[in-house]
């Protein structure tokens, strides 16, 4: 699972991706490592990582993102801390990205930082959301991305679910989806991501590949105990 210093998630709406990308952020900090957050979500305007500055900062992880009002300009107005992070060697960056076309397209301003610096640009599918129960629908998505970024996927994150109605038959069927997506594609499935437990067969349980998720991106009614 380990990446190298700059690691891209990107998914379409509702798979998920911002919940991987901080979660994914946290474990690099608890790892000792100097962590900067970078949101480039232009595409969706509820569950982004950004409304969570103040909490990761308390966690020692650094977040950015385009600047207020202007996200959904054609060329977004980017902080220059991003490009700090970036040639910082001592700083791993990791950028939440909007998954379709217009969000990947962001990217290209960095491609003098990709390519001197090894990066994983991974794709958050969840099956079961509307438009990706077909592998191939998922393998067109992913490359449009790399179409619109300029860079190449280098693995799926399976973060197969249906919310609080996700058991282990909901994740071995999607298993299997990302799984055949993945194989049209020729890429590893990185992790598989869970919230319980209860959800993982016994021979995902031991495997190194499961990733836990602390739920961050909640209506506003649940956040309060999420905190606690």
């Amino acid at each position: 699972m380990e990446a190298g210093r700059i690691t891209i998630f990107t998914g379409p709406f509702g798979s998920g991706k911002t919940e991987v990308a901080v979660n994914y952020a946290l474990y690099l900090r608890r790892q000792g490592q100097r962590v900067g957050l970078v949101d480039l979500d232009i595409v969706n305007p509820y569950f982004r990582s950004r409304t969570l500055t103040r909490r990761l900062k308390e966690d020692g992880i650094d977040l950015v993102s385009t600047s207020p009002g202007l996200e959904m300009a054609d060329l977004p107005a980017l902080s220059p801390r991003i490009f700090s992070f970036l040639q910082s060697p001592d700083h791993q960056v990791v950028f939440d990205v909007g998954g379709d076309p217009v969000g990947a397209r962001v990217l290209g301003r960095f491609q003098p930082y990709f390519q001197a610096n090894p990066y994983q640009l991974w794709l958050v599918v969840n099956p079961y959301r509307p438009g990706y129960e077909d592998p191939a629908c998922i393998a067109g998505l992913a490359r449009e991305v790399e179409a619109a970024s300029r860079l190449k996927i280098t693995g799926l994150i399976d973060n197969s679910n249906l919310g609080n109605l996700t058991d282990r038959q909901v994740r071995a069927r999607g298993a299997l989806l990302v799984e055949a997506a993945a194989g049209r594609l020729k890429l590893p499935v990185v992790f598989r991501t869970y919230t319980d437990e209860a959800q993982l067969t016994v021979e995902q349980a031991g495997r190194e590949q499961v990733f836990p998720l602390k739920l961050f991106m909640l209506p506003p009614w649940e956040e309060e105990e999420n905190w606690s």
